[in-house]
């Protein structure tokens, strides 16, 4: 019986931890064309610090095209 115990406490725990590795975030940026303010805003990545790096890595390279552009992203 302890051991059953044992393994559920273990299985929760686990679960736990994995499932908070998981966050949200959401990228735009903003830039001049014509003298004009215009901005581009991505929809909502998430996943693994890998996998939200890599997201924010194309919204950089895509600012990048655009001289000027400021990058932000939010986290939730």
């Amino acid at each position: 019986m302890k051991n059953i115990f044992t393994f559920f406490a273990a299985a929760v725990i686990t679960s736990m931890l994995f499932a908070s590795c998981t966050k949200c975030s959401t990228c735009s940026y903003s830039y001049k064309y014509l003298g004009n303010d215009t901005a581009r805003s991505y929809p909502e990545q998430c996943g693994n610090k890998k996998e939200l790096d890599n997201y924010r890595q194309k919204v950089n390279a895509d600012a990048s095209a655009d001289n000027g552009a400021t990058v932000t992203c939010t986290e939730q």
